[in-house]
């Protein structure tokens, strides 16, 4: 009998245990820009209902004023704010500093997709000190938990196959124009480590040492920031493409190689003609390569128009290794969302 009671009270712990793993908190954040025409009372009633369906925190537009007058409604909440910060891509870059295609032109004077493309080039040690001192000006806001990187990577070399229609291309294989990363500081960084230019090596467009070459200066930047966070006791994230192998291809995106306190990849999968269960695959994916940091899979809100989508793409996220949801952007949450988030509760 004596034993028949440990054996269920053993199996008891046991199912206690699955149990409480299996509905572990799921993180909930949220993208917000600056929204200067909310109300004190409107950001105080959404902070409010983003409490009430536990969120973790907000990634809120790295507008200082806003920042400041937010932080402390977000604070009466226990909410997190975060400064959601335009990294590489800077309106307020200097002309020298932009980044140069395989064809020579530079975002200075030739357009690449939209107009507010203004990738700089990461090599340079002022477009790194640039972006430096930008992260160092958010850490002195009082109150400010988290800085988030966004636009951390060169143009799009390949767009999501979803939107490539949008701009009249189809994109199989890499077209020159769209190839960026030969400012003339970068083309001779590399040659002084190998010896050659890389537009004299036989086919620089696929070179393998090229490509890792640009790879590793965004790396480089970023892997420059995490020490002035950490001195203000705060966090440093980034918004990624979904996974790195495809980041790498598509944007010289090498995230598993930065040293950050978590990922917040963009799953968007109706950007690439996909449907939700493609969302576990690739966290699944970017778990196996990032297995001890946080993955917190990014949700595209207007892509999702129904409850059952909502509700498969998060448990497709959870169930493969995400710690939390972000959710792009708040402002986009219809009813049916929200009551979604309130079985996450």
């Amino acid at each position: 009998m004596e034993k028949l009671v440990y054996l269920i009270l053993i199996a008891a712990i046991l199912f206690s245990s699955c149990t409480s793993m299996d509905s572990r908190q799921t993180e909930i954040w949220a993208w917000s820009h600056p929204h200067n025409d909310y109300s004190q009372a409107k950001w105080d009633s959404l902070f409010q209902k983003m409490s009430d369906h536990h969120f973790k925190g907000i990634l809120l537009s790295a507008d200082s004023t806003a920042l400041v007058r937010v932080i402390p409604i977000a604070k009466k909440y226990e909410i997190e704010v975060h400064a959601w910060m335009w990294a590489m891509n800077r309106g307020d870059a200097r002309p020298e500093w932009l980044s140069v295609n395989a064809l020579g032109q530079s975002l200075a004077d030739e357009q690449a997709y939209v107009g507010y493309y203004k990738f700089m080039c990461p090599a340079l040690p002022e477009v790194r000190e640039f972006i430096k001192s930008k992260v160092e000006a958010l850490t002195q806001i009082d109150g400010l938990a988290g800085v988030h990187l966004d636009y951390i990577r060169y143009v799009d070399v390949f767009l999501p196959v979803g939107l490539q229609p949008k701009y009249n291309l189809v994109q199989d294989s890499i077209m020159s124009q769209f190839d960026y990363g030969y400012h003339p500081y970068l083309r001779e960084k590399y040659k002084a480590q190998f010896g050659v230019d890389p537009f004299q090596l036989e086919d620089y467009t696929h070179d393998s040492s090229w490509f890792q070459f640009r790879l590793n200066q965004v790396t480089e930047a970023v892997n420059l920031l995490p020490g002035v966070t950490v001195k203000e006791g705060m966090k440093l994230t980034a918004a990624v493409f979904p996974e790195p192998e495809m980041s790498a291809h598509m944007v010289r995106q090498q995230w598993d190689k930065w040293n950050l306190d978590a990922f917040f990849p963009m799953v968007y999968y109706n950007f690439y003609n996909e449907d939700p269960e493609w969302t576990g695959e690739i966290i699944a994916k970017a778990k196996s390569m990032v297995p001890e940091k946080a993955i917190i899979c990014g949700l595209y809100i207007p892509g999702i128009n129904d409850e059952d989508s909502f509700r498969a793409s998060i448990q497709n996220a959870m169930s493969n290794g995400a710690t939390g949801i972000s959710l792009f952007e708040i402002s986009g949450l219809q009813d049916f969302h929200w009551e979604v988030l309130s079985e996450l509760e």
